[in-house]
């Protein structure tokens, strides 16, 4: 197979009624069917040491931090992280370099006669992560930092047993599938917590936190809680990034700069060096000056991440409600007396209402659209949640191109344009803007697109392509 046939391949096992639809229980969502599929490939996962991280958010900027370290280190980590903007093959990354294409169909070449001769068919994530564990067997990483897809405790990524584990701040998340409350959602991300196995935890509200303290001491597991042994400080913010203090019971680390921007990247830096100093404990060969290296220079697109000046254009893909507060937060702190544009698309599932509440007050103009991802919202829809009283000027547009053009018209040099509400209009923008100016914001940033290979697929159903119902949630 060469990529195009091995992406289509992988996506063919997605069901996005499956996702939808059966009750999320150990009935239906297990770790069976990628267990069968590790050992078809004779256990990669048992082959490196890994950090697994949960959570509801942050969980990809702290992957993305603590990875940086580690190359900083020299340690050449694996990365698998979910979802991706541009290409799945941002999702497997070895030393900071995403897999390439000919690998990606050579391991799935190779792959598919032992999953067709599997006793139960895998859905996409699980050949996914299989596909990146035996990626970082073959490359042999000294050590993978792996985020959870969805939940933890059935996650197809929790076959793994971690050296050490994180749980970033929970919230009511995925409700539909991972419970109404947060005492369910930490039932559910505490279920990578594993015997003798330390975990880092960020703060969390008393109920969560009783529940992942329940798990822990019955399976025997350390956990370090920020805001108990360990404390952090946001020393300074500004729009290239943070300041911020961690300070323990073993070590200080004062005046770190982290590259990642918004106040609220300060809990997730803290997490990374307290998981990281935890690992030098260890016997890791990983210092000080490693640390302060690797958050001087992380990088995670689509998170309060400026592309221009003027006007600024600032990509954010806050879609909870607190991820939307903080998003306003960083507008208000960095773009004093500015008026700010927001381009707004949102998936169907998401509070509508409340995302919407939240802006209102601080927008001066509301362009409405939707991606291209199935389970987006029409702008109908969203309109049917507007706020019932005087707001921003809104303006409609069914596709995201024309929406950006008109705002980046619309708005004056000093105007702000903020993309929020959804990661894959995120994603979208970025590469319509990438598209314009023939870059991308960060030139290390190599990408082939895969939105030219999917739109041939589900144009040609009559191929055996992919359905709308059949794409990768």
């Amino acid at each position: 197979m060469d990529y195009p046939e091995a992406l289509r391949y992988v996506l063919s096992f997605t069901n996005l009624a499956f996702m939808r639809h059966i009750p999320y229980a150990e009935r239906t969502w297990n770790l069976d069917r990628i267990q069968h599929l590790m050992a078809a490939l004779d256990y990669p996962h048992t082959r490196f040491p890994v950090v697994h991280i949960a959570g509801s958010k942050g969980k990809g900027s702290t992957a993305a931090a603590v990875e940086a370290v580690l190359r900083a280190a020299g340690l050449r980590p694996g990365l698998y992280t979910s979802p991706h903007l541009h290409t799945f093959r941002e999702r497997v990354r070895v030393d900071g370099r995403l897999i390439s294409r000919d690998d990606w169909a050579r391991l799935v070449t190779w792959m598919r006669p032992r999953i067709e001769a599997l006793p139960e068919r895998p859905n996409t994530f699980d050949v996914l992560t299989a596909l990146a564990y035996q990626y970082f067997a073959e490359q042999r990483v000294p050590i993978a930092v792996v985020e959870v897809g969805l939940g933890g405790r059935l996650d197809s990524t929790n076959v793994v047993r971690p050296i050490i584990g994180v749980i970033t701040t929970l919230d009511l998340e995925h409700t539909a599938i991972l419970g109404p409350t947060l005492r369910h959602i930490a039932r559910e991300k505490g279920g990578i917590i594993k015997p003798g196995v330390p975990v880092v935890v960020a703060p969390q509200p008393p109920e969560a936190m009783e529940v992942l303290e329940t798990i822990a001491e019955a399976r025997g597991a350390r956990l370090i809680v920020l805001g108990r042994e360990w404390h952090y400080r946001v020393e300074d913010v500004f729009p290239e990034g943070i300041w911020v203090d961690v300070e323990g019971p073993t070590a200080a680390y004062r005046r770190v700069f982290v590259a990642l921007r918004g106040k609220h990247q300060g809990l997730n830096a803290a997490l990374a060096i307290v998981t990281l100093h935890t690992l030098a404990e260890a016997g890791w060969p990983i210092d000080e000056s490693h640390i302060r290296a690797g958050l001087a220079t992380v990088h995670w697109p689509a998170r309060t991440e400026l592309l221009q000046e003027r006007p600024a254009l600032l990509l954010d893909a806050a879609h909870t409600l607190q991820s939307m507060r903080l998003l306003v937060d960083s507008l208000n702190r960095w773009f004093v007396g500015r008026r700010v544009h927001v381009l707004f698309g949102v998936s169907e599932d998401k509070p509508i209402t409340e995302l919407l509440e939240i802006l209102w007050p601080h927008v001066e103009t509301l362009f409405v659209t939707r991606s291209e991802h199935p389970r987006a919202a029409s702008p109908d829809h969203i309109l049917y949640h507007l706020p019932d009283r005087v707001g921003p000027e809104v303006r409609v547009h069914a596709r995201v191109e024309e929406a950006l053009q008109e705002a980046l018209a619309w708005a004056d040099p000093e105007d702000v344009i903020c993309v929020c509400g959804s990661i894959f209009l995120a994603a979208a923008v970025r590469e319509l803007w990438a598209h314009r100016y023939g870059r991308l914001p960060v030139s290390d940033w190599a990408y082939q697109s895969d939105f030219p290979i999917l739109r041939r697929l589900l144009a040609a159903p009559s191929s055996g392509a992919l359905r709308n119902s059949d794409r990768e949630k």
